[in-house]
């Protein structure tokens, strides 16, 4: 069956032309004036491509894009505009854009862009590795990270400013690194420095280096973090543990791209991209006056941030799966497989620690299961023991917990479970049957095959789970 799009664009002289060249291609179509007309679309039915403008008449084309999603999560958004900018380009990602075209529109690049959606759409979901990222793949299948992900993708070409934030553990150096491994600044290096682990009165000699006799001990010149980041991009971890004298100066290197080592006049010119991540909140230390405005917004022409692991539960299983064949196979440990019980362990935990949190388990298991071709729930760390325990999960798990931890629980995951629980129940009532299964549930047909690839149920049941 040829793919169904729905285009949305006022202007009625683009919008036809838009209409006569995707019609060539065979498509089924269907177009709208406007947000408030394209939304009674999506009302009656569903389409593989939302195509739309921007700029419309009444809502905007960007508040579109999550009224679709809300109708179907897997339409791919293809966004249009006449007034491209960065800003607008990263905010259609936030809200769930896959594609961003700059008008003048080019037809084939229009039609390039629909065939890709298309072969997006129909491959099978896998993790998605950010590329060229040595030793270190990020694994997202989650909405929220492949919204991060596509907006590196779109920043990466441009030497810009990135603001990253995230909580400790998120893996904001590896976004750092995808920006520029998919920059033309690949080819140089990517420097990296932690500003909270370097002490004070050092962090200034790291960043711009010094001359022979600058200091006691300074028996020769030496290069700092800048020059050495010089082409490339420098990521400077934990910005907001910089001393004000300091952030004074760094605010000069960003405006004017020079500085001079310690105890040298001569000024140095440099190219370098900065990438700036913290876990603490900039705008309160702005609030209290431990750190500059005018440096916050030099830095924060791009802000990405990087969703904690409990916000993106859907790549647990595939994260835990990675991390865990990634650490076998690196200390020579057969290949091993996570148990159910030790699944349902892992996405019940709040993780406070995040991804990091989730790669030591992952390691301590693979340890403690030895030989084993299988981790267990007796081989997690003992948090994740004490959190399971407080769920029923024998067969036909009731996984209602039987008290609220002190800590709480992750309430869209215990939903989730129970649901896919019972999803599972009724699909092997009916061995398999969606058309079956969904009159004993009393929902729609249609609702029930949402919910089937919403939870993944498909790709564990793929055998037996028949239209």
């Amino acid at each position: 069956m040829k793919a169904k799009i729905l285009i949305v664009e006022d202007d009625a002289r683009l919008r036809t032309v838009l209409l006569e060249a995707l019609s060539l291609e065979g498509y089924q179509l269907e177009s709208a004036e406007s947000a408030e007309e394209a939304v009674k679309h999506l009302e009656r039915e569903k389409f593989d491509v939302l195509l739309t403008d921007v700029n419309l008449p009444g809502k905007s084309g960007l508040e579109l894009l999550p009224i679709c999603l809300q109708h179907n999560p897997n339409t791919y958004l293809i966004v249009m505009t006449g007034y491209a900018s960065i800003d607008t380009a990263v905010q259609a990602m936030k809200l769930g854009a896959a594609d961003f075209l700059s008008k003048p529109i080019s037809l084939k690049d229009l039609i390039s862009a629909i065939q890709i959606a298309l072969k997006k759409i129909a491959a099978p979901q896998v993790s998605v590795t950010s590329q060229n990222i040595s030793n270190s793949p990020i694994i997202a299948k989650s909405v929220v990270m492949l919204n991060v992900l596509e907006q590196v993708n779109i920043i990466a070409p441009y030497k810009i400013n990135v603001l990253i934030t995230g909580e400790t553990g998120t893996g904001k150096e590896l976004i750092a690194k995808a920006i520029h491994h998919t920059s033309p600044r690949a080819k140089n290096d990517f420097i990296a420095l932690n500003c909270a682990a370097i002490p004070e009165q050092l962090l200034e000699d790291e960043l711009f280096g010094h001359v022979k006799g600058a200091f006691t001990g300074a028996q020769s010149d030496r290069k700092g973090r800048f020059e050495q980041a010089d082409g490339g991009t420098l990521f400077m971890d934990e910005i907001g543990d910089m001393n004000q004298a300091l952030q004074a100066k760094l605010l000069r290197i960003l405006q004017e791209s020079e500085f001079e080592r310690l105890g040298s006049s001569k000024t140095i010119k440099v190219d370098v991209r900065v990438v700036a991540a913290t876990s603490a909140d900039l705008e309160r230390k702005i609030a209290d006056g431990s750190f500059r405005a005018d440096l916050y917004h030099r830095l924060n022409v791009v802000h990405l941030r990087v969703p904690a692991l409990r916000e993106r539960p859907d790549d647990i299983l595939s994260l835990s799966q990675g991390l865990l064949e990634r650490f076998c196979q690196n200390v020579g440990l057969p290949a091993k497989t996570i148990a159910d019980e030790a699944y349902h362990a892992l996405i019940s935990y709040s993780f406070p620690g995040n991804v990091r949190q989730l790669q030591n388990a992952m390691e301590r298991a693979a340890i403690f299961s030895g030989a084993s071709s299988q981790v267990r729930l007796e081989h997690l760390p003992e948090e994740f023991r004490n959190q399971a325990s407080l769920f029923q999960i024998p067969t036909g798990a009731n996984l209602i917990p039987n008290s609220i931890p002190d800590e709480g629980i992750n309430f869209s995951d215990v939903v989730s479970q129970v649901e896919r629980q019972l999803l599972l129940q009724t699909l092997d009532k009916t061995g398999g049957n969606k058309m079956q299964a969904a009159k004993l549930l009393n929902m729609k047909r249609t609702t029930l095959v949402e919910k089937i690839k919403r939870l993944h149920i498909e790709d564990d049941e793929k055998d037996s789970i028949s239209d």
